[in-house]
């Protein structure tokens, strides 16, 4: 996992809040612009009944529950992770047992709706104090730092099911709290979670985390972006200011902020090149075709078919722009609020 290296006190590795940056290359002011909404995983639980078609129906008592009947599918990679242990569950799930799970924001519109699962939780004792599944939004690592020595702790403000919470740091973890990681024997610390990281973690009666279970990192990379023309992505190959950040020129358009094609896709590893008839045409560095775009046009085309954009492609002076929801999308980005 990408490591990140603490080398000096109360370390803030991602500043979404309290971060102020000089008005360099404000050319366009986007602090009234639209950010993409962020939809969290959703929670579901409830009693296991196994279906012919492979699926899973989970049923609850809440009858305010919005989700008391939902239909999981399980894909081959989604982790299904024993509630005391934090291992593998390489069982079947048993008609009658209780679980947790998260599902992604995407359901149908059927009754009951259908959706798939990101992660399960079984094996789950009476009252016994089941993880919860998280997703980093934002981090700051704090505490007194030796040469060679960890953290004392790690702020993390998450995502969950329960929603979003940004405001304030939403989980503090400290190097008292054992580290797993899933499916290796790679040795995992605290400077390995970063925006993006998905994770499991168990508490005490306290509510102090005591065990977490990090999950392989789902992205490319994460990426920030802020009014003034500043972006923020980690990796010694990005382009940076002495304060950490490639001054380009975001834009606002239709209350929708616009990205940078070259600038972001190249700092993220790909490359880049305009293609008569193709318009922008971005691939990974082995060049393979990551997508393809036309200014003016609303969709992308993709190694997977046709990507539908959430506002047009956008050319001006020899830039071309998309929003930023999308060209994260597109270029498998975690995008940090």
């Amino acid at each position: 996992m990408k490591k990140i290296i603490a080398r000096a006190l109360a370390l803030t590795l991602c500043a979404a809040v309290v971060c102020v940056l000089p008005a360099f290359a404000a050319e366009m002011d986007t602090a009234d612009a639209e950010v993409p909404a962020y939809l969290a995983p959703v929670r579901v639980w409830g009693r296991v009944t196994r279906l012919e078609n492979g699926a899973i129906l989970v049923q609850n008592s809440n009858e305010n529950d919005p989700y008391r009947e939902i239909i999981l599918h399980l894909s081959d990679t989604a982790p299904v992770v024993d509630a005391v242990t934090g291992l593998p569950l390489d069982r079947e799930l048993r008609d009658g047992e209780v679980i947790y799970a998260w599902v992604g924001p995407a359901m149908t519109l059927s009754l009951p709706p259908q959706a798939a699962a990101e992660v399960v939780v079984a094996g789950i004792p009476a009252d016994f104090g089941a993880p919860l599944y998280y997703q980093v939004a934002r981090i700051k690592q704090t505490g007194s730092i030796s040469r060679d020595g960890p953290l004392v702790s790690v702020e993390v403000a998450v995502t969950s099911g329960l929603g979003l919470n940004i405001e304030e740091p939403g989980l503090q973890i400290t190097v008292q709290a054992e580290l797993l990681p899933w499916k290796t024997r790679q040795i995992v610390h605290l400077e390995d979670l970063q925006p993006g990281s998905q994770f499991l973690a168990w508490t005490d009666s306290d509510g102090a985390v005591t065990r977490v279970l990090l999950f392989p990192y789902a992205y490319r990379t994460w990426l920030r972006y802020d009014e003034y023309g500043g972006i923020h992505m980690p990796g010694d190959g990005f382009p940076k200011t002495p304060n950490g950040y490639l001054t380009v020129s975001t834009k606002e358009k239709d209350g929708e902020v616009l990205l940078p094609i070259r600038a972001v896709a190249e700092a993220a590893g790909c490359k880049v090149e305009w293609v008569k008839g193709r318009g922008a045409v971005v691939s990974e560095a082995d060049g393979s075709l990551l997508f393809s775009v036309l200014p003016g046009q609303d969709t992308a085309q993709t190694a997977d078919g046709e990507w539908t954009l959430s506002g047009a492609c956008f050319f001006e002076s020899g830039t071309t722009y998309l929003p930023a929801g999308d060209l994260a999308a597109l270029l498998n980005l975690f995008l940090v609020y």
